[in-house]
């Protein structure tokens, strides 16, 4: 890898050796895998949302309106 500085617009090559390798993983166990995370996720931002400046609020807010506009 070079030393040089990347800024924005440039990339960095990646070699296959660093590729996530693919996994099957049959459609129901995954889905039902993406719900318990959801579950959790949601469990934890009741948690600390008390936590959570204004600013964030605001944004967990408008999330949970189209959230529900668009289930």
């Amino acid at each position: 890898m070079s030393h040089h500085k990347l800024t924005t617009d440039e990339g960095m090559l990646i070699g296959r050796d660093h590729w996530d390798v693919p996994v099957r993983v049959e459609l129901r166990a995954y889905l039902a895998f993406g719900r318990r995370m959801d579950a959790r996720l949601r469990r934890l931002v009741a948690k600390w949302e008390h936590s959570a400046s204004p600013a964030a609020r605001a944004i967990a807010a408008r999330s949970n309106n189209a959230r529900r506009k668009h289930p």
